[in-house]
């Protein structure tokens, strides 16, 4: 696996995936390099909700136009697993769901099966109450399954890749160029600044001009900018000093906020070295979604929240047999647990236990940091 072997191919492609933030014309050929990396026939940038609708497509390599892969989403058992499944961790059909038990599902007998399609690595990139945006790799059956190397390989890069598509849905996944950079960033909601390599803030939009005034988080010296405290202080030195991108949480008043930075290569500064972009958000909770925030208060199994989240969406359990390639005593089995769970007694009060845990108090539930 060449990013396992190779550091300097590693190395260049984590700086051309932080290219991708702000030239999102990129993402395509990264997108279709990887890909190609393990052999496979498809890949796929896209947000889905935790019901299967494509809610939005990025990028889509390998599938012929008139495709029904979209058609087919609503009963692809492995869409629940993205609602729990841990970020920049390749989730693999073969091993994580088993190619024996896909191809008893609906989703395998009707899609994949007469399309030769036979594993993928599927990692989630971002995910909130109105679904998840992941990147997936397909292979077909001459290639066979996605070996552990190839996925320890994709991990490597799969941080850079998720802080990537966060700094480019911050930017409005527009193509910003050097003298735009004012008129496009003013307009976001994030803290956004750029700062020269002594630093100096170039730039800094109203958000993050609100946080200076502010100045629990971060100030200014002069020109210069400074955290807060000393701990602020040193992680934005790390951040200006690192190479490729950086992602790390820094410690505001009563809240914790995030902070990515790129090296912004293309722009010229006055006082020499690299300017480097700052992004500064509170960061997201996990999903709002009722199915996972259920998977967490009551310690269920990845088994348990895909029969939940189909019982969500209106199929009765022995339409989840088959489609998630189970018996119906097993689905049953599952379904008396989640009764147990919850202490609940029947389908409808399940359900209504779970809806309940995401109410309206708890916060708006939608979809943010994923690809544009």
């Amino acid at each position: 696996m060449r990013l396992l072997d190779d550091g300097r191919y590693l190395s260049d492609v984590i700086g051309r995936i932080y290219d991708c933030a702000v030239r999102p014309e990129l993402w395509e050929n990264m997108v279709l390099e990887l890909q190609e990396l393990i052999g496979g026939c498809r890949s796929i940038l896209n947000v889905l909700s935790p019901g299967g609708r494509l809610l939005l497509e990025h990028v889509r390599n390998g599938v012929e136009p008139n495709d029904p892969m979209e058609h087919y989403l609503p009963i692809n058992p492995i869409i629940p697993y993205g609602l729990t499944w841990p970020l920049d961790k390749a989730f693999r059909a073969s091993s994580d769901y088993g190619l024996e038990r896909l191809r008893a599902t609906r989703y395998y007998k009707e899609y994949l099966g007469p399309r030769n399609l036979h594993d993928l690595a599927l990692f989630i990139m971002a995910r909130d109450g109105g679904g998840y945006a992941n990147w997936a790799i397909i292979t077909d059956d001459a290639r066979g399954p996605i070996t552990d190397q190839e996925a320890a390989g994709l991990e490597l890069i799969a941080p850079h890749f998720r802080r990537s598509i966060e700094i480019s849905t911050v930017l409005g996944a527009q193509k910003v160029a050097a003298d735009t950079y004012r008129a496009a960033l003013d307009q976001l909601g994030a803290a956004v600044l750029i700062v020269d390599g002594g630093s100096e803030t170039i730039f800094a939009n109203p958000a993050a001009e609100a946080l200076l005034d502010q100045g629990h988080l971060i100030r200014r010296q002069g020109a210069r900018l400074r955290g807060a405290n000393d701990a602020i202080d040193q992680i934005l030195s790390r951040a200006m000093a690192a190479t490729g991108g950086f992602e790390a949480l820094v410690p505001g008043s009563g809240t914790e906020w995030l902070l990515f930075a790129i090296s912004l290569d293309d722009v010229e500064v006055d006082r020499g070295g690299r300017a480097t972009l700052l992004v500064l958000r509170e960061p997201r909770g996990e999903s709002h979604n009722p199915v996972a925030i259920a998977a967490r208060v009551f310690g269920l199994t990845p088994a348990q929240v895909q029969v939940l989240a189909f019982l969500a969406q209106g199929h009765a359990p022995e339409a989840i047999s088959d489609i998630i390639g189970i018996s119906s005593t097993t689905v049953r089995s599952h379904l008396s647990e989640l009764f147990r769970r919850t202490g609940t007694g029947r389908q409808a009060d399940l359900l209504a236990r779970t809806l309940s845990l995401a109410s309206p108090l708890r916060g708006t539930a939608r979809l943010e940091g994923a690809a544009q």
